[in-house]
């Protein structure tokens, strides 16, 4: 973020594979109906991913009138560009949380998680649904012999929790690691197979989904809540946000959450893909899992996180995976490369629950983290007996409005991160005077124009785009990401298209046009 002008010496062209998550690719396009009068049902969900999908099945299932709203098509968000890894060993992060909750806290983690994999195979089953649900292992390793003891912790604590986790030096992978816990029988499939699979089924029985309709705001009510939209409103009982980062905040989660991009790559071996689902504690961390894909496999290498909108030659964060890859694994071509971004809670526990204590039928699910896939049926049984008024185990863990002293230095720390990114951004960045033709394409950023500073970028093609460099959610100034051709905002992880069409929450309004 120190220069705002991200210049990128190479083009989007020379990225290798498609632009696209293999996921997309594979599966055809959703064609639901926007809104187009206003509608009254019992429970109302917005945003039409695995969370959202999940939460209104099973809310149906209880009898209830269900509708689903997503700004643009459904599955097509953080959850059309997962890794979909379904499983309940999340890195390391059980010595963490033993820390900060306990051994109990531990145990409900570990154990939420572990139900919601059989709850999945279970609703597969039943649906009889073609998604390439497969059993597998997983494991979190360090090819370190300096952090062998972090992976020992980690087994103990994940073992406390109840988990049958087991210590292991002998991987499937073809390079070689110093230590690595692992979890058998844990999940992997097709996320879009899945749930638009689920979405049919959904809709067959009664439910409504709503795409490119965005929402605005939320009006509490008496007795309900109004969900205003661009096509109009939609009035429920119920509402659950699950829009990955919240578009609408009673309590101030954009000061609680903060949005990670990573990146992921499909290839194809000349050799077997190793079995087993991976994921490093370095950093950077990677990530490795292979799905079935036409008579073979292609494995999907990720990694490289960061701070949304703190790297603008994203550019080269694809060339280091690939090269990542190509060093350790027998490459025969990458056929894919995409990029995904999800949030962290201060404690990395979800919040998933009552979103304020003034609003006990307002629900929030956000802060997975980057495991989702679990974690989205967790949201969806928390939120499916709380709204039936039924008790249930693990909603004092999640719950949205906790507080926990572990999480006090992540929370101030950063804060004070983001109150600097404005002040230095927004009020102190004095950007180069802007001449349109000297940018090339794929390269953008903030500069100076005649009327103020304008948000300028050329893409691939060489088409000029300017609009206003203000995040329309609070004020922070948009950086260029050459790599998805996007403005990211550095502050909260608000994303806009190259023409400033809002692509990620929590803003809801786009960027505005300018003329230079």
């Amino acid at each position: 973020m120190d220069d705002k002008r991200n210049i990128r010496p190479e083009t989007k062209a020379v990225l290798p594979g498609k632009p696209e998550s293999l996921w997309k690719d594979t599966t055809p396009g959703t064609d639901y109906p926007s809104l187009s009068q206003n509608l009254r049902v019992d429970a109302a969900i917005v945003g039409g991913g695995i969370a959202g999908l999940t939460t209104a099945k099973l809310l149906q299932e209880e009898g209830m009138s269900v509708a689903v709203v997503e700004a643009r098509n459904i599955v097509t968000g953080v959850t059309g560009n997962t890794t979909a890894k379904i499983t309940a060993l999340h890195g390391i992060i059980y010595k963490s949380l033993t820390s900060i909750f306990g051994n109990e806290g531990a145990r409900i983690y570990a154990s939420a998680n572990q139900t919601a994999i059989a709850r999945i195979a279970d609703l597969i089953q039943k649906e009889n649904i073609d998604c390439d649900f497969r059993r597998d292992f997983a494991c979190t390793y360090t090819a370190s012999d300096a952090s062998v003891v972090r992976i020992e912790e980690e087994v103990r604590a994940a073992e406390n929790a109840g988990l049958p986790v087991y210590f292991t030096q002998e991987t499937t992978l073809p390079y070689p690691v110093k230590g690595a816990v692992c979890l058998k029988d844990q999940a992997k499939f097709h996320p879009r197979k899945y749930l638009l699979a689920l979405a049919v089924k959904f809709v067959a029985a009664g439910g409504t989904i709503f795409e490119n309709t965005r929402a605005w705001t939320i009006r509490p009510g008496k007795s309900s809540f109004e969900i205003v939209t661009d096509k109009g409103s939609v009035h429920a009982g119920n509402v659950i946000i699950a829009s990955n980062y919240p578009f609408y905040d009673p309590a101030f989660y954009f000061s609680r959450l903060y949005p990670y991009r990573s990146y992921v790559l499909g290839a194809r071996l000349n050799t077997p893909c190793p079995e087993g689902m991976y994921i490093s504690i370095e950093e950077p961390f990677h990530s490795v899992r292979s799905h079935p894909l036409d008579d073979s496999e292609m494995l999907l290498v990720g990694g490289l996180h960061h701070k949304a909108g703190h790297a603008g030659n994203t550019v080269a964060l694809y060339k280091d995976l690939e090269k990542f890859a190509r060093d350790r694994l027998d490459v025969k071509s990458i056929d894919y490369h995409w990029a995904t971004q999800d949030n962290t809670t201060m404690d990395q526990v979800p919040y998933i629950g009552p979103a304020s204590p003034l609003h006990k039928n307002l629900f929030i699910i956000t802060g997975f983290k980057g495991w989702g896939m679990a974690h989205s049926m967790v949201a969806a049984i928390i939120l499916w007996d709380t709204i039936r008024g039924r008790r249930n185990d693990w909603a004092e863990l999640y719950d949205p409005v906790r507080f926990k002293p572990g999480g006090v230095f992540s929370f101030a720390k950063e804060n004070v991160h983001v109150a600097k990114s404005f002040v230095k951004e927004r009020l102190l960045y004095t950007p180069e005077h802007l001449d349109g033709q000297d940018l090339r394409p794929g390269e953008g950023g903030v500069f100076q124009a005649r009327d103020g500073k304008v948000a300028a970028a050329k893409d691939s093609d060489g088409i000029l785009h300017t609009v206003s460099p203000v995040c329309t959610h609070m004020g922070c100034l948009v950086s260029w990401n050459n790599g998805e051709e996007s403005w990211d905002c550095p502050c909260h992880g608000s994303r806009f298209d190259a023409d400033g069409h809002v692509v990620h929450a929590p803003a809801a309004g786009d960027l505005g046009k300018k003329t230079v």
